[in-house]
């Protein structure tokens, strides 16, 4: 289960990381591309990952947008500048917190 706390720990970790980080390791963007290729609610293509499951602007994020990702066993956890989005690996259910 999610919590709080966890949401906080996860954005602070890639939220905090230099502009120059490496997007492969610190940021863990690979294996979240590597992830995407088999599954089947998240697809990444040229330079966006599109949700399948997400709606308006929730539906592709581009990469350059990510600050960094965690897999947290049943979910994913995508940060992004203002909030990090969760992604049901199982159902693809999207999930949205803002950052305070």
């Amino acid at each position: 289960m999610i919590t709080i706390d966890n949401i906080n720990n996860i954005y602070n970790k890639y939220s905090s990381l230099p502009v120059d980080a490496d997007v492969c390791t610190q940021r863990n963007l690979h294996n979240l591309m590597m992830y995407t290729f088999d599954s089947d609610h998240m697809d990444f293509e040229g330079d966006k990952i599109t949700l399948t499951q997400g709606a308006g602007p929730l539906k592709a994020i581009d990469i350059e947008r990510i600050c960094g990702a965690e897999d947290l066993g049943n979910q994913w956890a995508i940060v992004l500048p203002a909030s990090v989005i969760f992604v049901n690996k199982k159902s693809g259910e999207v999930k949205v917190f803002l950052a305070e």
